[in-house]
């Protein structure tokens, strides 16, 4: 019988120009490839230089052959590789004194490959940074030619960290490399033995900010007199004093002694409760690139003594001037399980989880083990990839960030203890695990900055620009932008253009082309407004539709357009789960792949017992299949939990309920809380209302089925709305 697990892995067997067996090889990834550099051969006992490219998406591999006028680095193993700005930085490792001998030494250069041009850089001599450059007042040595030792980048600076020499003595220092000046410029001695048997040093390409976290921390911080970030953070991510009062923002105040009257600014359609105060706006996490004042950490994982295994995690930041500091955190991780002692361990931060992976070997057991530290609270869980690493030979695994899943190289053929004893590393199969499955993935980016987006929620609201009108299946309309729709919704847009032509041709079979006498000419417009329509076409506003049935209840309506102005979800009313429900149908049925990626999200973070068989259902319908083995799981972890806590001569409740399974992945911690006996903006309390002759009413909460939006409709014809949806 296979486990949900097995759902979440599975194996491919690799093609094309598949390199052969190596030792002390190196895997970079950088968006959807895998670059392979170095190694030493495991038949013939030899080091080489060459340099493979994988396909993640395609599972071939290619062999990249070098110019015969380019400066190759020499061969190597156990040396060190990092992307940095769409380049390989590589560093160091063992290798040859001369390129006929077989005489072995460590090196300590560093090396530049360009993925734009597949080629080596030149190599460029070896620069230090003089006393008077450095912030201690002392001239930076130079490192120390080392292999097995650990790097990073983060700021665009190359962290080197421990390693050995050629007599494998350990060399106990930090050096810090300044890649665009090309210039060592930070030495520092560092008390631990680390190197790549039992260690691994790991940054994140891009950071991932939480607007309600940091704008606690800067109320805090300026409540207390404090500064944050040195005194450079960046404004409070709400409440936003440029953008005007709110209610206010499109259409300002009447002034005193005005004599022009205020218009009403905020529509019953579009804001039913009124303008949306800052204060109610949700803003979940969000991942975007690293700046000065937000930098990303180099987090530095050790596992000492294997068999009374010691954990150590420190958190490398980098400061001002090419210095950084250093933060023991290994008081602070937890959890239910952790991990065992892993040998050559890799590992990768993905959304705020670090995943870590490696060879387990045990008198009784060996497996090639994957495990996972969630960065907000500290906790460990085990990545269980099923029965597909149960068998063969894995050795070295890597992240897919762009499709949020770890990567295991090997032989499923093969014998892992044999392997490991030979460091042999095979890449004959490669084994997907699917980390969003576990909750574990980047949060999408902003299409919009968080100004942004509360402003073009005060442009619906105040019916700005408010030409159109969309439909609900209740017969009540919202205002709204048609050329907001057309820009944002390429459905929408085409639908428009089928309409205009559409009549365009029936008025052509017309008397007069369907023009009545005395007909006049459209208008020529004033300057930049003429180029306005150029690249749709300026559409007759004779021929133009006024509005257009969605055909969705209101709730959802609202909640859509909302989306379109704000390009975010950041109303109580969209994060409703019957609304997120339906707005992923609405996010699949139209392909807005920024919608989709934003509910997904939202679902994520709010899943838990009450709301997993709701999202389960809604994520099967989207085809949704990362999203829905996780709430897969969640449903029959409470229900095992409900279960077990039910007493066997009682029959236990047949609601869902308990807890378990929430919080998310790539945002951490839980969803927007929910305020008991408050309804979400938008949202009737019809449904929750009794009226005469009425049975009972159902109960009320936080789950996918607890209500129906206005409109009367129910859980089931919300969740399940494509049967009826007119497109």
């Amino acid at each position: 019988m296979h486990s949900v697990s097995d759902l979440t892995t599975f194996a491919r067997r690799t093609q094309g120009d598949v390199p052969p067996p190596l030792v002390g090889a190196s895997t970079t990834v950088v968006g959807d490839k895998m670059y392979l550099f170095g190694g030493r051969l495991v038949s013939l006992r030899k080091m080489v230089s060459d340099m493979y490219e994988f396909d993640l998406q395609t599972y071939i591999w290619r062999k990249i052959e070098p110019s015969s006028d380019e400066e190759v680095p020499g061969p190597r193993y156990f040396h060190s590789a990092d992307a940095w700005n769409n380049h390989l930085v590589i560093f160091g490792g063992m290798g040859y004194t001369e390129s006929a001998s077989d005489e072995l030494c460590v090196l300590s250069d560093v090396r530049i490959f360009s993925l734009s041009t597949l080629s080596w850089v030149p190599s460029t001599p070896v620069q230090t940074a003089s006393a008077e450059e450095s912030i201690d007042g002392i001239e930076v040595p130079p490192p120390r030619a080392r292999y097995a030792h650990l790097s990073s980048i983060t700021s665009s600076r190359l962290f080197i960290i421990g390693g050995q020499n050629l007599s494998n003595d350990w060399l106990d220092d930090i050096h810090v490399y300044d890649l665009p000046s090309k210039t060592w410029v930070m030495w520092k001695p560092y008390p631990r033995h680390c190197g790549t048997y039992r260690s691994v040093a790991v940054c994140a390409s891009r950071r991932v900010r939480n607007p309600s976290d940091e704008m606690r921390a800067i109320t805090a911080a300026t409540s207390s007199g404090l500064t944050v970030n040195g005194g450079k953070a960046s404004p409070p991510p709400q409440g936003y004093q440029f953008l005007g009062p709110v209610g206010a923002r499109f259409i300002p105040e009447r002034g005193v002694g005005s004599n022009v009257l205020r218009p009403i600014a905020n529509h019953g359609n579009t804001a039913p409760d009124g303008p949306t105060p800052t204060r109610e706006l949700v803003h979940l996490p969000y991942s975007c690139e690293p700046t000065d004042n937000f930098p990303n950490d180099v987090f530095l994982y050790s596992n000492y003594n294997f068999t009374d295994v010691r954990r150590e995690l420190e958190v490398l930041t980098p400061l001002p001037n090419h210095d950084f500091a250093v933060d023991d955190r290994s008081s602070a991780m937890g959890g239910t399980a952790l991990p065992p002692g892993l040998r050559f361990p890799t590992g990768a931060i993905l959304g705020h989880h670090l995943v870590i992976a490696g060879t387990y070997l045990a008198h009784s057991y060996q497996s090639f083990s994957i495990w996972a530290l969630d960065l907000v609270n500290m906790t460990w869980s085990r990545i269980d990839p099923g029965a597909t690493l149960s068998t063969g030979s894995w050795s070295r695994g890597v992240l897919w960030e762009n499709g949020n899943r770890f990567l295991i190289f090997g032989n499923k053929d093969g014998n892992l203890v044999e392997d490991y004893n030979r460091r042999l590393l095979s890449w004959d199969h490669a084994a997907y695990i699917d980390l969003e499955a576990f909750g574990i993935y980047q949060p999408p980016e902003l299409a919009l900055s968080l100004a942004s987006q509360e402003l073009g929620l005060a442009a619906l609201e105040e019916g700005t620009m408010a030409e159109f009108e969309l439909v609900c299946d209740d017969g009540r309309r919202i205002s709204c932008s048609r050329r907001l729709l057309e820009d944002r919704w390429p459905w929408f847009r085409e639908r428009r253009r089928e309409f205009v032509d559409a009549v365009t041709k029936a008025m052509e079979t017309m008397p007069n082309g369907g023009k009545a006498r005395g007909d006049v000419a459209m208008p020529e417009l004033p300057g930049v407004l003429a180029e306005i329509d150029k690249p749709h076409g300026r559409p007759d506003p004779r021929l133009t539709p006024r509005a257009f049935h969605l055909s969705e209840p209101y709730a959802v309506t609202l909640a859509f357009l909302q989306w379109m102005y704000a390009q975010a979800l950041i109303t109580r009313l969209q994060h409703t789960p019957p609304v997120l429900s339906a707005l992923l149908l609405l996010a699949t049925t139209y392909k807005l792949e920024t919608l989709e990626k934003q509910v997904k999200h939202a679902m994520h973070r709010a899943l838990n017992a009450a709301t997993s068989v709701g999202v389960y259902e809604v994520a099967t319908l989207c085809d949704c299949q990362s999203l829905q083995i996780r709430a897969l799981k969640v449903v029959m972890s409470s229900s095992r939990q409900r279960s077990n806590a039910r007493p066997r001569h009682q029959g236990g409740p047949s609601g869902s309920g308990g807890g378990g399974g929430g919080g998310g992945g790539g945002g951490g911690g839980h969803g927007p809380p929910d305020e008991s006996g408050a309804r979400p903006r938008g949202m009737s309390d019809a449904p929750n209302m009794r009226r005469n002759g009425d049975g009972p009413r159902g109960p009320s909460g936080p789950g996918y089925g607890s209500g129906a939006p206005q409109g009367g409709h129910g859980p089931s014809e919300l969740l399940f709305p494509l049967s009826s949806r007119r497109l």
